[in-house]
């Protein structure tokens, strides 16, 4: 009954959205959770998977939760496959090797991308081919494999000049302009420029032609035309369309005050370079807002998923509690009945029957308590995951804050001092102007180190392994101890967030180092065996005695919880005199 009336309720919140779902129209993630409750009780498997699809969307662009996104999918899949709905099934499979082209599986993406392909030859279907070569050619490209993705690039090129879609041929001009940009071919991204700007201006697309007069201007800052170069930039910022965050309007704002100041202009850039502060802080306070509403939204999600589950298994329990009691009713009808006949046969099946009961009873609530205790295991290593998360979310808002805002800042009083020395040249020699521009230029250096220890980029751009060497480079000197890092067969792929909290245990143990050991050598050795991370941390310096483990503060507290959140081991050996050896073991996927 109580089963029932929470289908009926959510049918009755779901009704009006349910009733006009629409595979391409848009919704919350809570209209979406409550649509897809709805859809699981009907017999409309369609439905249903195109409900998946679009949740599985929001896990990746939300909350880059790929492996949550790539479960919907499969569970898409699976309802297509069902109906023999083939393009569902390879519209699918095209969403799940865009997620695998985002999580950086790029071997992955390009083998359902080829799949696909031969797919779409076998129907002749010339749009679909079009777009996907395109994607293709992007997936060989993140692989750094240049020459492939100039082959599937043309090939997409050389559709489009059949079917004549202009929002592909924009995409594909764009494209092409940013790697003649990256190799230093100004010519050729200057020329394909002019004729995204041609095409664009035909279809009256004002935000693309304002995207390709930015590009323009900012090719000519490059080959160091830079009347040309306002210019465009001007044009662009006049003709884009308004939007209250706006990364276009931020990077033109951003070129515009470079190439003022590059032309001796001082007073030209100071206004541009304050707009570009002033929207790169509400971009930024934006995004901080809408992850923390996601976030909250998810997990909130999640939070009521928990509760409709342990709702079930007091139904199962309830349900199987009723079956025993109407069994018992009928032996007890059973026994009235043949009463006058048998009484001593019906107490002893009435007993037998009564200790069955009771065994099972006390089977399924041992059961119940099991799952009960699952649940809340799997609660605890969410709410770790979500701490852990929530701290590198925080972190990277932190470093770009500092970056972005204090270090623009910073740029913009270095560029007023600037300005002003420009005017009178006797401060070159006046002690306590150079002095302060000596002291300005130590807060900038200041502020990128702080924004670096925080958020480190290299081991987004680069990987673990040069990561970990930056980090270890920023301590070389007579100051600091002798610092050795080996590593042997690393794995090719690894998680981002298991690399990062690798990253972090390094930072963790080299900075107890640092600050409380006074160690002369510090030893790092990374190494796999099988399917396991092995990480050695040894340095020479005073040690710690290990009964007193709990009160070195909060160091090594963050160094287990962050091995425990991947499942991992550790081991400490340290004596008070004799330095410390540290053992780490995790699963590096």
């Amino acid at each position: 009954m109580r089963r029932t009336l929470q289908i009926f309720f959510l049918f009755y919140l779901a009704a009006p959205i349910y009733g006009q779902f629409n595979k391409d129209s848009s919704y919350s993630y809570q209209d979406l959770n409550k649509i897809l409750e709805v859809v699981k009780t009907s017999k409309d498997k369609k439905m249903l998977a195109e409900v998946y699809v679009k949740l599985a969307d929001y896990e990746g662009d939300l909350f880059s939760d790929y492996r949550r996104a790539l479960e919907y999918y499969r569970r898409a899949l699976e309802n297509f496959k069902i109906m023999g709905d083939s393009a569902g099934v390879n519209r699918t499979n095209h969403a799940i090797a865009k997620r695998y082209l985002d999580a950086g599986f790029y071997e992955e993406s390009i083998n359902i991308f080829l799949n696909l392909v031969n797919i779409y030859l076998k129907k002749n279907d010339q749009v679909s081919l079009a777009n996907l070569y395109f994607d293709v050619s992007k997936a060989y490209k993140a692989r750094g494999d240049i020459e492939k993705s100039i082959e599937y690039l043309q090939k997409s090129i050389d559709i489009n000049e059949v079917i004549k879609d202009t929002s592909l041929l924009t995409n594909i001009l764009f494209e092409k302009i940013q790697s003649f940009e990256l190799n230093n071919e100004l010519d050729s991204a200057l020329i394909t420029s002019y004729g995204v700007f041609k095409i664009n201006t035909e279809r009256d697309n004002q935000e693309m032609v304002a995207k390709s007069l930015f590009h323009i201007g900012y090719i000519n800052k490059l080959k160091k035309l830079y009347p040309p170069a306002i210019k465009y930039l001007n044009k662009a910022e006049l003709l884009l369309p308004y939007q209250p965050y706006s990364e276009l309007r931020k990077f033109i704002y951003k070129e515009l005050a470079d190439v003022y100041a590059k032309s001796g202009d001082y007073a030209g850039a100071y206004p541009y370079l304050q707009n570009y502060a002033i929207l790169n802080d509400s971009i930024l306070n934006k995004n901080r807002l809408e992850s923390i509403t996601n976030l909250a939204l998810k997990y909130g999600s999640q939070d009521k998923q928990s509760s409709i589950e342990v709702l079930k298994i007091d139904k199962q329990y309830a349900e199987e509690k009723n079956k025993a009691q109407r069994k018992t009713l009928y032996i007890l009808a059973g026994g009235l009945i043949l009463v006058l006949s048998s009484i001593y046969f019906i107490i002893k099946f009435y007993d037998q029957r009564i200790s069955t009961t009771k065994i099972i009873t006390e089977q399924k609530e041992e059961i119940n308590h099991q799952k009960i205790r699952e649940l809340e295991d799997n609660i605890k290593m969410s709410s770790m995951r979500s701490v852990i998360e929530g701290q590198e979310i925080e972190r990277e808002r932190i470093a770009k804050d500092l970056h972005d805002s204090l270090g623009g800042l910073l740029s913009t009083i270095k560029l007023q001092f600037d300005h002003v020395r420009s005017k009178k040249e006797e401060l070159y020699n006046l002690k306590e102007y150079n002095q302060a521009y000596k002291l300005l230029d130590t807060a900038v250096e200041e502020v990128r180190t702080i924004s670096r220890n925080l958020q480190p980029g290299s081991l987004q751009d680069l990987g673990l392994i040069p990561a970990i060497k930056d980090l270890i480079n920023r301590f070389e000197g007579d100051a600091y101890p002798d610092i050795y890092f080996q590593y042997y067969e690393m794995p090719e792929k690894m998680d981002r967030m298991i690399a990062l909290s690798v990253y972090r245990i390094i930072q963790e143990l080299l900075n107890n180092s640092l600050k409380h050991a006074n160690a002369k050598e510090i030893l790092i050795q990374i190494n796999t065996e099988d399917d396991e991370l092995v990480i050695q941390y040894e340095d020479d310096g005073i040690g710690f005695d290990q009964k007193n483990l709990n009160r070195k503060g909060m160091g090594l507290e963050n160094v287990k919880s962050r091995i425990n959140y991947m499942h991992g081991s550790i081991v400490i050996d340290s004596e008070s005199g004799r330095g410390i050896s540290v053992l780490i073991r995790i699963k590096h996927q």
